[in-house]
């Protein structure tokens, strides 16, 4: 095998910290992939890897050498695809991972607007609430809905999105309408574990908040069951704006305490860093950041 395909294997063995992951990525098998580790240490003349029978640890000189080799494949990647882009037009497989409700309420309309503007673009969705790995996975980009932390990772932010108190008017007529948070206390509340303060409901600016505690009906890790929920008239739930903006204006759900709801998380494009983006990544974050401005898309009528 040449020396590039040896340096791909250790790539993805490094970069998901297992034979068996890199197997997976690059579709070949556990004992293939150590053969080929092995022959590129050989040639080398230097140990890569430590291998015991629970984990692989990259070795001091392996991490010197992980770097480099990993900026090469990404420069030669990039200018592989630069050359085969002839047309101008990005092409081949982008592999993105997003929050599911926001990919299934939001993502997939711009997806196929994207897929108009490059026909040649190919474009693969993992939908998932956990953080996912994009390196050890294999991923080109995320969408994140969050409170970014810090992170080797570049992060461009998109936009803004509100968490909106919401309820049917239904549930109100029954249940009544609370007249200040301290009344949501007796009412059945929708918990969606997602956000992070989950049972101690804020209201109030940042600094001066008053904390609410509230005894859920249902805690769901999912935005869309709580957006179900509240249709079917279960009680009263925070939910990210995008996935009510429809029902808002339409009058099937309606706000509480809008004015002092003031909690909001960022939605951000996510890529790990590298010197030269590929065509087809470019493409993909010019055409999002362009979506989502100068609004968002759920809050254009």
């Amino acid at each position: 095998m040449d020396t590039l395909d040896l340096m791909r294997t250790f790539v993805a063995v490094a970069d998901t910290q297992s034979f068996t992951g890199a197997g997976k990525r690059l579709s070949r098998s556990k004992a293939l992939i150590s053969k080929h580790v092995g022959e590129l240490e050989q040639r080398l003349g230097v140990r890569l890897i430590n291998r015991t029978t629970r984990s692989v640890q990259v070795t001091e000189i392996g991490r010197a050498y992980y770097e480099r080799a990993r900026a090469l494949i990404a420069e030669l990647e990039s200018l592989e695809e630069a050359i085969k882009a002839e047309s101008g037009q990005p092409r081949g497989r982008l592999r993105i991972t997003a929050p599911q409700t926001l990919g299934e309420m939001e993502l997939v309309e711009m997806l196929n607007a994207l897929r108009q503007h490059f026909p040649s673009l190919d474009v693969e969705v993992f939908l998932a609430d956990r953080l996912v790995d994009l390196i050890g996975e294999g991923f080109d980009l995320a969408i994140r809905v969050t409170t970014l932390q810090d992170s080797t990772l570049i992060a461009r932010k998109l936009c803004d999105v509100r968490l909106l108190l919401c309820a049917s008017p239904a549930y109100l007529a029954e249940a009544g309408t609370p007249r200040r948070p301290e009344d949501l206390a007796r009412m059945n509340c929708i918990v969606d574990t997602n956000i992070r303060w989950r049972e101690s409901w804020r209201f109030g600016p940042t600094g001066k908040e008053s904390v609410v505690r509230v005894e859920p009906c249902l805690t769901v890790n999912s935005a869309t069951a709580v957006h179900r929920a509240l249709h079917l008239g279960m009680g009263v739930g925070f939910i990210p704006e995008f996935a009510v903006a429809r029902d808002l204006r339409e009058g099937r759900l309606v706000t509480l305490f809008e004015e002092t709801t003031v909690q909001s998380l960022g939605v951000y494009l996510v890529y790990p860093h590298r010197m030269h983006l590929s065509a087809k990544v470019r493409a993909f974050i010019d055409f999002t950041a362009s979506w989502y401005a100068p609004e968002p898309p759920w809050l254009k009528t």
